[in-house]
């Protein structure tokens, strides 16, 4: 099989899981309880993820490269990195509010605030990476990476103490959640903070250059290379495939989180 097969047969799929993500999502708007404040945010905000993902699988990109699939001013790198910073900050709005709830159902006020700080945190983490995509300095994502390991350490930790007072569907969503956190957290500072290190690094041993705001602003405006060669394709594929399917899963899921007093 080709390259460029392997690449399309990759982005059919995630075609295909955006169409499963879409379904679900009606599936969900078709059974909750609009009238309960919070399943109505976590349902506009896990309908603002799941759109932004199925926008991102019909048109990937790798921001800092410029790589895209699909030559349409849709495929800009700022057309894209809005939207995703939007979905992102949309995400970190969703854990926010299952912290503040498991904290209240705990009992533990500490777990609670940090509903704030979780997306604080994530906003900022946002910045940065727009500072790597218009500057391509990949030490912005560095910053942003190890923003995120931050968060879900406190969120790994919070939800940790929150176990032994707790019972029932919250008690094991915190348990799973916390593990989740910590295996999430590792990989980060093992291999993906590391990562946008070394690229930095490199960038500045071989002189790359980097862009100013407003031709940087251009240039993510702009400029786009159109490619379906697999060996640029396949660093993406684990992590895009992943996010755009479990990273939804859970989005959702999180609007169906028991909650009654």
């Amino acid at each position: 099989m080709s390259d460029e097969r392997l690449t399309t047969r990759w982005w059919h799929l995630l075609i295909g899981i955006s169409v499963l993500n879409v379904a679900l999502l009606a599936s969900t708007a078709a059974v909750v309880d609009f009238d309960d404040p919070y399943v109505l945010r976590q349902f506009c905000l896990t309908a603002v993820f799941t759109s932004v993902c199925a926008f991102r699988s019909v048109l990937p990109r790798i921001d800092l490269e410029r790589y895209c699939l699909v030559d349409s001013p849709l495929s800009s790198m700022v057309a894209g990195r809005s939207a995703a910073t939007v979905a992102e900050i949309s995400f970190a709005t969703q854990v926010a509010l299952v912290i503040h709830l498991i904290g209240g159902a705990a009992g533990i006020s500490w777990v609670q605030a940090l509903a704030v700080p979780i997306v604080v945190l994530l906003t900022v983490a946002q910045m940065f990476c727009w500072s790597s995509v218009i500057s391509l300095n990949h030490l912005g994502h560095a910053i942003e990476e190890s923003l995120w390991a931050i968060t879900f350490a406190g969120v790994g930790v919070a939800l940790a103490a929150s176990v032994p007072h707790l019972d029932g569907t919250l008690k094991t969503v915190s348990l799973i959640g916390a593990v989740c956190s910590a295996g999430y957290v590792a990989f980060m500072v093992t291999v993906d903070v590391p990562m946008y290190v070394k690229r930095w690094r490199s960038g500045q041993a071989e002189g790359v250059e980097t862009l100013g705001l407003k031709a940087g602003l251009g240039d993510a405006l702009g400029r786009r290379v159109v490619t379906r060669d697999w060996a640029i394709w396949k660093p993406e594929v684990a992590w895009l495939t992943g996010y755009f399917s479990a990273g939804v899963w859970l989005s959702q899921a999180m609007v169906h989180l028991p909650h009654g007093a």
